[in-house]
């Protein structure tokens, strides 16, 4: 049966059957986890016994000589995996499982095994036998003999490409049935279909827009820099049924004379240069739509012609005392807070409540957390085909990662970040390491190494509001239970947002009690 022939409850009962198949992989997930805790916290001999007892599980399990660095054992997950037989591995060098690019790397971390005694969650490439590549995230610790020498590495290796994948699908469709199921999709999805969204904001801004795009009215846009304005502003252009041209002018530094100029068109011999006749913009958007962006950059005197131009529907080109009737609709954006403008005398009044007829805004990208993965998946195989390299799997930390940063550039820096990464990716699944390094990068500059988020302010609020403070002690470990709540369970990502190592950190989990999720 076709989708759009399905019920509201055929695809609730979809919807549901896909919630419990998500709910599984959590229950696998955790079960993982407690797995890998008790075989690497266990004494030396009940991890034998728990080895063997395990002996096919899935993620793949060896052992490694610290001096020789010759693997001494290996789960049957390990030959299936790679497609050696256990002589083939057993009593040979570990770095002979690597692929030959990512050998250094595994050098390094093993390199930092031997100094702290572990590693969490860090990304290795194996090499299969018939030279095919398996992905894998790696989670290891070493045992000490009777004088406390580090003997023995133990590797965990669990293939993220088989699982990215697979809750990819799970996610795709999930998103799928609630676009489905949501009552507040547009009457017109096509006119969108460059809006990648599935946020129930976005959805109202969507039929707001299709309300006021028939009117011919001004409006007004405003939302931060890179939240996809100048894309609304099309989709009210493609809406409102006008014939003529979608004609965009950035406004940002650009003096009064030259944007008159852009806009009004100038007769021959109005000023020296001007050599003959030239339209302006205005005549070009004639019967269509003229996309006024940062008008908050407007200089004064710019912001006088406009409001003239909105009132009487009129204009004059340079060095013409005739008219000329303005044929075009305007719609306008800006990143910038008029109100604040206004305060501080530099943006008009009357040409602010002229502008604002209707006023549509945007939310920042870190208020529609739900889009980011649809985004990413996007960018990457436009990246990925406009590269020519073939499209990259995401891991899912990756999402987990994204969706604690602020993301002061929106979409725009977003897709920014996936094309540097697929630019500099070599096959398999994606490196979340140039995410990492652009993010620790911008929220050095932006922030003092802070990352902002939802509740900062209300926990200062709160602070502020109460009778007597609470004590280090008492606040640190809800601080850390935030952050891990915002990561996911990610302890490094959780780490990162609290400016310590991965090592401190499992320190005070340890010592606060608190179990990770």
């Amino acid at each position: 049966m076709r989708d759009e022939n399905k019920s509201q409850a055929q695809l609730s009962e979809e919807l549901q059957l896909i919630r419990q198949r998500v709910a599984k992989l959590e229950r696998d997930k955790a079960e993982l986890k407690q797995l890998t805790k008790q075989l690497l916290l266990e004494n030396d001999e009940s991890v034998r016994e728990y080895f063997d007892m395990y002996f096919h599980a899935h993620d793949m399990v060896i052992s490694i000589d610290m001096e020789t660095k010759k693997v001494l054992k290996c789960n049957m997950a390990v030959m299936k995996a790679l497609g050696y037989s256990r002589a083939e591995i057993v009593g040979h060098p570990a770095f002979n499982l690597y692929h030959q690019d990512r050998v250094e790397d595994a050098k390094k971390q093993f390199r930092l095994i031997a100094e702290t005694g572990e590693i969490h969650d860090a990304e290795q490439t194996l090499r299969k036998r018939d030279g095919g590549i398996v992905n894998v995230s790696l989670n290891a610790t070493t045992v000490r003999d009777e004088n406390e020498n580090r003997t023995l590495a133990r590797f965990i290796w669990r293939d993220i490409t088989r699982r990215a994948v697979e809750i990819g699908d799970l996610r795709s469709e999930n998103r799928q049935l609630m676009q489905r199921l949501s009552s507040n999709r547009p009457e017109h999805p096509e006119v969108f279909s460059d809006i990648i969204t599935q946020n129930p904001v976005m959805y109202a801004i969507f039929r707001q827009v299709e309300s006021i795009a028939v009117t011919g009215d001004t409006v007004l846009i405003t939302g931060e820099t890179g939240v996809g304005k100048e894309k609304i502003a099309e989709a009210i252009h493609r809406l409102s049924g006008r014939s003529g041209a979608f004609v965009p002018v950035n406004t940002a530094a650009t003096d009064d004379h030259l944007l008159s100029d852009l806009l009004f068109g100038h007769k021959k011999g109005a000023f020296t240069g001007a050599d003959s006749d030239r339209s302006g913009l205005i005549e070009r958007a004639s019967g269509g739509t003229l996309f006024l962006d940062e008008i908050g950059e407007l200089a004064m005197e710019s912001q006088l012609k406009l409001l003239r131009l909105l009132e009487e529907g009129q204009y004059y080109r340079l060095g013409d005392d005739t008219p000329s009737k303005c044929e075009a609709r305007t719609v306008v954006a800006t990143n910038r807070t008029i109100e604040s403008l206004m305060t501080d005398e530099s943006f008009r009044d009357d040409l602010y409540f002229r502008l604002r007829t209707h006023h549509v805004h945007l939310p920042p990208l870190h208020e529609r957390k739900e889009d980011i993965p649809l985004l990413t998946s996007h960018f990457l195989e436009r990246a990925a085909e406009e590269l020519g390299k073939k499209t990259p799997v995401p891991p899912p930390e990756l999402f987990t990662l994204l969706e604690t940063y602020h993301f002061p550039g929106n979409i725009r820096e977003l897709d920014a970040m996936v094309r540097d990464a697929v630019s500099k990716h070599k096959g398999g699944v994606l490196s979340t390491a140039s995410f990492r390094q652009e993010i620790d990068e911008q929220t050095s500059v932006l922030h003092g190494g802070a990352l902002p988020g939802a509740g900062e302010v209300g926990f200062a609020e709160a602070l502020a509001s109460a009778r007597s403070l609470p004590s280090l002690k008492k606040v640190e470990p809800l601080v850390i239970a935030e952050a891990l709540k915002r990561a996911d369970g990610n302890q490094t990502i959780a780490a990162r947002l609290l400016g310590v190592s991965r090592k401190a950190l499992s320190s005070r989990l340890s010592r606060a009690r608190i179990t990770t999720p």
